[in-house]
This record gives structure tokens, sequence and C-alpha cells, in this order.
């Protein structure tokens, strides 16, 4: 019967017909802009703005079916259409309300779906294969609680010395790694470099809905305004991979635009703050071989594209059901498109890195124990320093004894940061003396050497940090000297 329904015309002159849509889509876009500098801004750029896509090919086979052609013969000759279906939202009343053409019922809301099957001049061409319906609902969503995507971008230079970064200070804090090879990598890794580094994250916060899937977030574009490049051989674009590894992202050059352009980043899922939103990111790190006139540049403009397939942010959720009432196998696609234009004042963000220098000094003739510790405590002390001892997780060696500190101090609004890695070594010098009455003594002298590795971080003022250990440098030679006199 319902088959036999779907055939006829209703009493108002509705005439229905069993054809399915080819493409049901619904998509969502929101303008976002930023200014990265020292007053960041963060703003949505108009209102969001929504789409309902619908695609009904005439193709006589499987979407405007031979039964659908049967169901609309016995229309009356002249201009009129035929319901396919109807598209059940639910969601904000706000939003579903908005949306011309729709029934509401409740917090739901039906969208009957309609197509031309003749025209005034005769019936059309159904079964041909080369004409298609194009169906287009425009409303507006209500805007976000808060702003879904944000852009940060960090720029590096070798002063910075961000290559070593603060997880070699976490590492050295924590006890997570030996201290021989945090010593080690603080060696291999205190070379300066010609390389400029940008770090740049998309962060993506959407509200957690219970029973539903988290949603996959993935930044289908992203580019970035550049001068003109020569060669892309010294450019490489990095993201984080598994086991801690860093993977290559191809990256093009398009000229025509001046952008440095890459796409299709997964954003993973972090963890939130709280349990009413869930937190994305994805950050990618750009080295740039030859930065050249990149100094130069007063703004740099950044462009992001992020899709979540599968999820409105507005909250709007969609069903689709044919002439005859039954629910359709294929769900429409639900998109929502975050767009992002950022503009980035690198003098802003150089006027404000985080410096981390790196300085080695090694001190002969000194014997490596407790009380040289104690004295380099001292004087760091002496230099308003707040000194920890650092655990060791591996055992100690007599003969090759090392120790970390960590050293903190204010520095006016910012934090001075000294870890020092010092590693001993144990020698005994040969020596022989002449006795009266020519009597020849053999024997040894104790000895040993003393090597401090020390990392600084400051942000901003990176002068009084090079300062401080310089005459953190200076003390500890003044006070080793005594030792290495007294034992001549």
């Amino acid at each position: 019967m319902s088959m036999l329904g779907a055939r006829r015309s209703r009493g108002d002159g509705t005439q229905y017909a069993r054809a399915t849509p080819s493409r049901v889509e619904l998509t969502e876009t929101y303008q976002m802009e930023q200014d990265i500098s020292k007053n960041r801004s963060l703003r949505q750029v108009g209102d969001g703005a929504g789409r309902i896509t619908i695609r009904v090919p005439y193709d006589g086979a499987e979407f405007f079916t031979r039964q659908a052609v049967a169901d609309v013969e016995r229309a009356p000759a002249g201009e009129h259409r035929a319901t396919i279906g109807h598209l059940l939202l639910s969601g904000p009343m706000g939003t579903t309300g908005l949306l011309p053409g729709v029934r509401p019922h409740g917090t739901s809301g039906s969208l009957p779906l309609s197509v031309p099957v003749a025209t005034a001049h005769g019936p059309l061409d159904l079964t041909g294969d080369r004409q298609e319906c194009r169906i287009d609902h425009d409303y507006r969503p209500e805007d976000p609680s808060i702003y879904p995507i944000e852009l940060g971008v960090r720029i590096d230079d070798p002063d910075s010395m961000t290559d070593l970064s603060e997880a070699v200070l976490d590492r050295m804090t924590e006890g997570r790694e030996e201290p021989s090879r945090i010593i080690e990598r603080l060696r291999q890794q205190g070379g300066f470099s010609n390389e400029l580094l940008l770090l740049l994250t998309v962060r993506v916060s959407l509200p957690v809905r219970p029973g539903k899937p988290y949603p996959r977030p993935v930044v289908k574009h992203m580019s970035i305004a550049w001068p003109a490049l020569t060669s892309l051989r010294s450019t490489q674009l990095l993201r984080p991979g598994g086991h801690g590894r860093l993977e290559n992202v191809p990256v093009r050059y398009n000229p025509a635009r001046g952008r440095l352009e890459w796409q299709d980043l997964p954003v993973p899922q972090v963890p939130a703050e709280g349990e009413l939103r869930s937190q994305y990111v994805a950050s990618v790190l750009l080295v740039i071989g030859h930065p050249g006139e990149l100094y130069q540049q007063r703004e740099l403009e950044v462009e992001t594209r992020v899709e979540i397939p599968d999820h409105l942010l507005s909250g709007l959720d969609a069903r689709l059901f044919d002439a005859t009432g039954r629910p359709q196998a294929r769900p429409p696609k639900l998109t929502t498109r975050l767009h992002t234009h950022a503009t980035v004042y690198p003098d802003d963000i150089f006027a404000v890195r985080r410096f981390l220098p790196y300085q080695q000094f090694v001190f002969d003739d000194v014997i490596p124990d407790e009380r040289r510790i104690t004295d380099i405590m001292t004087v760091l002390r002496h230099a308003r320093f707040k000194v920890e001892r650092i655990p060791s997780p591996d055992p100690q060696d007599d003969q090759a004894p090392h120790w970390l500190l960590d050293a903190t101090r204010s520095q006016g609004p910012d934090e001075l940061r000294l870890v020092l890695a010092v590693e001993g070594r144990h020698t005994r010098l040969a020596r022989e003396q002449i006795l009266a009455g020519a009597v020849k003594i053999s024997g040894g002298k104790e000895s040993g050497q003393l090597k401090v590795s020390v990392l600084g971080s400051l942000p901003v003022h990176h002068q009084a940090l090079t300062r401080e250990m310089n005459a953190l440098q200076l003390a500890l030679r003044d006070r080793f000297r005594f030792q290495q006199t007294s034992r001549g």
C-alpha cells in the first residue's frame, strides 16, 4: 500500500516519486581572523554560513529510477514537481527555524525534497542521464559559544637555541634520562645553526556530545605567504610522528600566490581541561635553511582550512527519508569548515622569544667531590639563586662522578633558570722527589678534572642571561683557583 501510495497524488495535488538523491550534504563554514603579536587578538568574521546541498540526477537507473518515472507518468500536463522524500533536521531551534520551507515539530523540522518533472513546454527527459536537479538551501547557524579554532605561530632564530628546546630541561629535572646522556646531548646540540624555525600550531576546540563519537578534524590546507623562494632543498616541513620522531611533510611553493603550501594533516585529540569541550592540536615545524629576506618582513600571513567530517558545529543533525517514509541507507554528509587568516608580526615574536644559550667550563687539577659541588651551590646562592640538586637515576661511578643542579631566580616578571650538568674525572699524577743525600722517592699525586655544562633559559633579555653565565664562570674560576694553588 505504501508503494501504491507513492505513485498517486495526494488530495492537495502533491505528486510523489520513488527517486533518491545522489548527494545530500550539510556544510557549515566559520571564518576567523587573528593577529599574532605582542597584543594578540582573535575574532570571528561575520556570521557562520550553513548550506544544504542536494543533487538528483535524471539517470533513469540508480537515482531517478524507472519506478520513479512510472510514478509521474500520470501527472497532469503543464509545469509540476514531484516530492522524492524529506530531510529530517534536529537540533537548536534557532538553527532549524531559519531554514526556508522547514515544517517545525518541536526541536525538529522536516524539509520536503521536491524536483521538477515537467515544464510548461512538456515533460523533462527523466532517463537520458543528461540533466540533474540541484537544490540548495542556505541557513545561518548560531555563533559558537567559544572560538572553535586558534592558530599559534612561534618563530626562533639560531640565538634562541630552540633545537635544544625546553624538553632537555624537563628531562633533566624529571630524571627521565641518564645524566651522561643529557651531558652528551648538551655537547652535541650546543652549536649554532643558520636555520630559522617556525612552529605552527592549530588548536581546535569542540563541544562534547554524549553518545556521539569524537570528531576527527583534518587540516585540509595550510599556507604561509613567503618572499621569493629560489629552492625548496633548504626548506623542510616536519610533524611529530611515532616514538617521538619527526616525520617529513610534503611542501610546495606556489609562485602564483607567493606561498608555501601543504595539506591533509590529521589533528590528534589531546586531554582537555574540562568535560564540556574536546581539544585537538596539530603542530608542524617549518625549517628554513636560508631565511634571507624573511628577516626583513614586517608581516607574515598564514591561512588554514580545517574540515571536521561527520560533525556540525551548530549541533544540527540530519536524516534522510524517501517518498515512502523509509529511512535511506546512505546518511547525509555533515561537514564543518573552519577558515583562519592570521597576520604574524615577526618583530613582536622575536622580542619575546626565550633564549637557551649553552656554555661549558673546564677546571683542571680540581678533585671532583661533594665539597666542590657545595662550592658551586654557594656561588649560585651568593648570586641570589635558589638551588636544588636533582637526584640521579643511575649509580655513581667513583672515578667519573656526576651531578645535576637546577638554579632559578626572578628576573623582573620572568624567571632566569640555569641547569648545570657537572661531571668529574679522577686522575693520579706520577711524582718524583730527590731528598738530601741523593735519595730518590717515587710516588703519586691525586688530581682530577671538573667539567660544568650550563644551559640557561630566559625570555626576552638575552644580554642579561649571557652576563649572568659569564659571571658564574668567573666566580667559579676564582673559587677553584685557591684549590689548584693550595695543592701545587
